[in-house]
């Protein structure tokens, strides 16, 4: 009877849930685990036959085969789950069913599962929210649900999909991929908070190849490609301090209220992906001039720009071959996330001075806070999150605090240039390089310089000893 209810469930997980979880590739939480809620102590009853009494239960240690069979599966679902969460869930699906069958060769007392009833309850209820009507359909590629259609019948779509199948577009979607994986569990989350399709974790392969320094033509930027007026309107400071289109959490947060915006506007997921690159009123005024209302439309009535009218198609295009590799377990390996300390400030602080207080270098603090553009925090920000070194923010909270002046001047100084002087002679002056001055005053022509004219320029060491 106990392998009967295990096989039960066996069948549940491994022919319900998981197939789901392919079907969407969207890591859900967990559903309550018998793993993390199992009660230590293993149940044992005696039963007088005929006696018509109730059962006696005894506690009792688990037995030593039993207990190393649980530690087994535990350490079979821990993997499973981890692999799952880096999109290998071919492995992830050998790893639960093998969890599974260690557990049907547990052996345990009836009392054992009894006592769990909770979680069972639990277990069943989540089941039952997770899987769909269709448990039946098959796990194929074909037959995958999206809430963005992407059975469509457009030669564009069809042409994508053989241009990002082969050659060096094949490979730069695979390493636009192999890169998102240091953002997708964050984006996952998002898209799931704002109940956005979880497909849209591809979007940024066409926006910007997961590229968060990405700059197009015409000024959109980061990993969602947001311009400037958009990005200010969706809450993120974009100035001569700070572009947060370029931090990946807060960028992501500001594409999906404008994405969930515009699906509200469009009530179409095709119109409203048309809209986020042509910009909503765009749109508005293109489908309305040629009455098209499908994407189909767009393309056969040319309703829109080539930008727009190519851009749906080679996201459907790059989300079927993504989800594709994911499943034939051929993805790249995916990159992990950074990982960092987080420290607030409420005051400018050099990004110099900030690199030497967490043992770094002024590279590594960029990298970790691409937002950041100017040579320090941003003023007028107070709260501000900087990202430093895992491990380092005690060191760094400490060396900060005996920092006295944490935005000190570089040492320029204003100097007028002088009738016939030429840089050489106000290098030679300052006991400083031609080079420098150049650099600091952004010279194409040293040899342009007119009097009256100020220049910054930072004195050699050699200047103050004289």
């Amino acid at each position: 009877m106990i392998k009967k209810y295990l096989l039960t469930i066996s069948v549940f997980l491994t022919g319900t849930l998981i197939a789901s979880a392919q079907e969407t590739h969207a890591p859900p939480q967990p559903p309550p685990s018998m793993f993390e809620t199992a009660p230590e102590l293993t149940f044992v009853a005696e039963d007088v036959a005929g006696s018509g009494q109730d059962y006696d239960i005894a506690f009792s240690t688990p037995r030593a085969g039993c207990k190393q069979l649980l530690d087994k599966a535990e350490r079979l679902y821990r993997e499973a789950v981890r692999l799952y969460e880096e999109g290998k869930t071919g492995r992830a699906k050998e790893c639960f069913n093998t969890a599974i069958e260690t557990l049907q060769h547990a052996d345990n007392d009836a009392h054992v599962y009894y006592q769990m009833k909770s979680e069972m309850d639990n277990l069943f209820r989540g089941l039952r929210w997770l899987v769909p009507e269709h448990t039946g359909a098959d796990n194929s590629f074909e037959n995958q649900e999206y809430t963005i259609p992407m059975a469509v019948e457009n030669k564009l779509v069809e042409k994508y999909m053989t241009i990002f199948s082969h050659g060096k577009p094949s490979i730069t979607i695979r390493r636009a991929l192999a890169v998102s994986g240091k953002y997708r569990k964050m984006i996952l989350t998002i898209l799931n908070e704002y109940d956005l399709p979880r497909e849209l974790v591809y979007l940024p392969i066409i926006e910007s190849l997961y590229n968060v320094n990405d700059c197009s033509s015409k000024g959109a930027v980061g990993l969602w490609q947001l311009m400037p007026e958009r990005a200010r309107a969706l809450g993120l400071k974009v100035n001569y301090w700070i572009d947060e289109r370029k931090d990946p959490e807060k960028s992501t947060i500001a594409a999906a209220r404008y994405l969930k915006y515009l699906h509200i506007m469009f009530d179409d997921w095709h119109l409203a992906l048309a809209a986020y690159n042509r910009g909503e009123f765009g749109l508005v005024r293109d489908i309305e001039a040629a009455r098209a209302v499908t994407i189909n439309q767009i393309s056969n009535r040319k309703a829109t720009p080539d930008e727009t009218e190519y851009f749906v198609p080679q996201f459907i295009a790059c989300t079927l071959i993504c989800d594709e590799a994911f499943s034939s377990g051929n993805a790249p390996a995916l990159e992990e996330p950074e990982t960092f300390d987080e420290v607030i400030l409420n005051d400018i602080v050099d990004i110099g001075i900030i690199a030497t207080c967490a043992g770094t270098n002024s590279w590594r603090i960029r990298q970790l806070n691409p937002a950041l553009k100017s040579w320090c925090t941003p003023p007028n920000y107070p709260g501000f999150k900087l990202r430093i070194p895992r491990g380092t923010k005690k060191k760094f909270l400490s060396a900060l605090a005996a920092v006295p002046d944490r935005n000190p001047s570089p040492g320029y100084i204003k100097y007028v240039v002088g009738k016939g002087e030429r840089v050489n002679d106000i290098a030679k002056k300052f006991q400083t390089s031609v080079w420098s001055i150049k650099k600091a005053n952004r010279l194409v022509n040293i040899k342009n310089i007119k009097t009256g004219e100020t220049l910054m320029v930072r004195p050699g060491k050699d200047y103050f000893t004289r």
